[in-house]
């Protein structure tokens, strides 16, 4: 026992020394059963930084001014040939960066990208291609975590007056994938786009735009499964979470949303295309100052369906309007038809412990005649008017059940 305790002890130390030490300090590891090796503290930190690929190493500057883009590819591909490999773009810089693909493609293993600098992109004017996005990660098939202290900023001000905007952060044909801890800002368009992926977590993420930035989504999904997004803060110019066709099994929750256009389910099916969204769940989270709470908007003709959706525990705040449903949904391009003939279904709805202000309308259902919205269930609505609102609701085509007593009364708007 003793000679197991003098030899652990031996060990701490050494591994110690082995991580903190200048010199060779020398450290003794078993080799097979009997055989020992020696250690140099040299040959440890160079194992552990064949794992790292700062930037910095690879020529970026973090200055602010001078793109940074090339030298950000070539530590990403050195990343993706190693095994647990982490890209690291450190604290005390500014990298600029022109529009970026990193291809996943061929890593060996998942990427760690750890962001604890800032990275900034270049105004409208001094942007470099036609693209519909900044910084994209593409076929991260073997999975794809960015997490850190640091900054994603879009410098949208300069975009916001123009009509094609990119998106700042966008994730495409990936699974496995982990963003936490980072901050996104001021992006042209979309702040976070995540599109044909699976298994998705974002927490711990702060977004922020101003609210009345054009098309400024926090969080886009897009024929994506198995997402959870919590605990973090969303303000923007548009949804805080914008939920799109192909999207299914989503859970949120621990989410502040303000300003913005609250979480949104569409719009589905424009141009009468057909669309699919189901098993999505928002809970335990705010709204303040949104123009919308809890959506869903389908286009016009549209096909396809939503079902199974769930909103409980959700406070407002001076939101315009907190519980909306749309099927005749139009705007922009496409236009308003008078000739409506078809609709996406929506079912299966329940609305649960949803409390507080409204300066609009607290409850708007505008369902089709063609496909009815069925199987809502309302329980324990408490929304109070701000200021001069008053306790109107819109009850179109809508069919369900109200379980308890609301504020306002909903018992004559589900049929």
């Amino acid at each position: 026992m003793e000679t197991f305790l003098r030899t652990y002890v031996s060990f701490i130390i050494c591994t110690l020394l082995c991580f903190t030490s200048s010199e060779n300090a020398i450290c003794y590891g078993r080799e097979g059963n009997y055989s020992s090796k020696l250690i140099t503290t040299s040959q440890v930190k160079n194992s552990i930084n064949a794992l790292f690929f700062d930037v910095r190493n690879y020529g970026a500057k973090g200055d602010g001014s001078t793109n940074d883009a090339a030298a950000f590819q070539r530590a990403w591909n050195a990343a993706c040939e190693a095994n647990g490999a982490r890209m690291v773009v450190p604290s005390g810089y500014t990298f600029l960066l022109q529009p970026i693909t990193l291809d996943g493609s061929s890593c060996q293993s998942k990427v760690v990208v750890q962001i604890d600098g800032k990275i900034v992109a270049p105004n409208k004017s001094q942007w470099s291609s036609n693209g519909f996005q900044w910084i994209l990660f593409s076929q991260m098939g073997k999975g794809i975590t960015i997490q850190g202290d640091g900054m994603i900023d879009g410098s949208g001000d300069s975009w916001w007056s123009s009509g094609h905007t990119p998106h700042a952060l966008r994730i495409v044909n990936s699974s496995d994938v982990t963003i936490l801890g980072i901050k996104v800002q001021n992006a042209p368009r979309m702040h976070i786009y995540i599109d044909n992926s699976q298994s998705v977590t974002i927490f711990n993420v702060t977004i922020s735009s101003p609210g009345d930035s054009p098309n400024t989504d926090g969080i886009h999904l897009t024929h994506t499964q198995h997402v959870e997004i919590y605990s973090s803060n969303i303000a923007c110019g548009d949804d805080c979470v914008s939920i799109q066709t192909g999207t299914n099994d989503v859970k949120i929750h621990n989410v502040n949303c303000g300003p913005g256009h609250g979480y949104s389910i569409g719009g589905l099916g424009p141009d009468k295309s057909e669309a699919h969204v189901s098993d999505i769940n928002v809970y335990d989270s705010t709204l303040s100052d949104a123009l919308y709470g809890v959506r869903i908007k389908t286009w016009q003709d549209g096909t396809g369906s939503v079902n199974n959706v769930a909103f409980s525990g959700i406070t407002m705040s001076n939101v315009h309007n907190p519980i909306i449903i749309d099927q005749n949904y139009c705007n922009g391009a496409h236009g308003c038809s008078a000739k409506t003939t078809n609709a996406v279904a929506i079912s299966g709805v329940t609305y649960t412990g949803i409390t507080g202000t409204y300066t609009v309308t607290p409850v708007s259902f505008v369902c089709s005649k063609y496909k009815a919205c069925s199987d809502l269930t309302l329980s324990t609505i408490n929304l109070t008017p701000s200021g001069s609102a008053k306790p109107n609701v819109v009850c179109n085509n809508a069919f369900g059940h109200v379980l308890t007593p609301t504020i306002p009364s909903l018992t004559n708007c589900l049929q």
